[in-house]
Formats: C-alpha cells, structure tokens, sequence
C-alpha cells in the first residue's frame, strides 16, 4: 500500500517507525471512535476532541503542530436506484478528487488526494484519506481522515515520516460493518 508521501527515512529503508526525529512517536493510542464504527490508532501523547454531533481532532499540543480530523459519513442507496456500484473501491473511484484508489484485504478500499488552501493568510496542504466501506448492499459508510500541516512543513523529513506513519496507521485501522450510532455520542477518552 503506497504512502502519501515518500521519502526521508523512507528511501533509506528505515522503518518510519524507528527514524530518529519519530521516538516520540512509537508509542500509541486506540482510539474507538463513535461506539466502533472506526478504531485506528495515533501517537500516545496527542490530544483528542470530539464535537458531540459528529466529527473528531487529533493533534500534539504544541505550535505548528499538524491537526488529524475524522469524520464519518453513510450513504443510503436510494429505493429503485437501478446504478449497480458493486464494491467500496468502486464506489471511491468514483469520487472526484482522488489521485490512488486502493482494494484493501478486508473489502474496504482507500482513496487519497491533497489540496492547498489559504487560511488566514497562511498556505496550508491537507491530506486526505478516505476509506470505503460496504456496511450492506444498499448503506456506503464514508470514513474521511484529513491531516492538515503548514505548506511550508511539507517537505521537512520529519513530517514526511509523521504523514507516512498516519497513513499506515490509518489504513491497517479496523472499519467493520457494524450499524453506528446515530445522533450525539459523548466520547470517553
């Protein structure tokens, strides 16, 4: 499964795991978001929010520090749509704005792209990852992770390994099938 980003430690052959500048990174969290319906895992020492109506942030407490989001959605086929999408990875090629589609083990599929964007008078790049999943035949579950970092960041080594550590992270987390919860969900972290 190809990451966002290579390079730094990566074309070396280094696990990104194990480069120097991610010590602070080795050891992780599980985060169970919204009762299961996504459980992947970030470093052990980022902050975690959550907006009870849906929609969470992850981050390093500290300045110009990246900020991880999630946010889920599903999509219900509509009653007598005759459009036959027969898997997630199909589903995902479909969508706009995605630069790599991929058929995962377990059914699921992932989809990257990034964008730059201007906040506030600063240039910012926003990673993308996506994952598809078919929760039934007629219910697509969206599962959008967004990693936004200063566009001045992007080329430094150590947010390179940082994105390719979320990137594997996010894709080898758990999507089941499972119906989610609906409404607000108060998170317990």
């Amino acid at each position: 499964m190809p990451p966002i980003l290579t390079g730094g430690a990566a074309r070396r052959g280094v696990p990104i795991w194990r480069a120097g500048k991610m010590k602070g990174m080795t050891e992780l969290k599980t985060i169970t978001y919204r009762g299961g319906i996504a459980k992947f895992r970030i470093p052990s020492t980022w902050v975690e929010e959550y907006e009870p109506s849906g929609g969470g942030t992850f981050y390093e407490n500290g300045p110009d520090t990246g900020t991880l989001r999630i946010n889920v959605l599903d999509f219900e086929k509509a009653a007598g749509d005759s459009q036959v999408q027969t898997s997630a990875r199909d589903i995902l090629a479909s969508s706009k704005d995605v630069d790599d589609v991929e058929q995962l083990p377990n059914g699921n599929a992932s989809a990257r792209s990034r964008r730059t964007t201007v906040e506030n008078g600063e240039e910012l790049l926003i990673y993308t990852l996506r994952i598809g999943v078919m929760v039934a035949p007629t219910c697509f579950r969206l599962v959008v992770f967004s990693y936004t970092i200063l566009a001045s960041q992007d080329q430094q080594p150590a947010t390179q390994m940082e994105i390719q550590l979320l990137d594997k992270l996010l894709v080898e987390g758990e999507y089941p099938a499972i119906q989610g919860e609906t409404g607000d969900f108060l998170h317990k972290p």
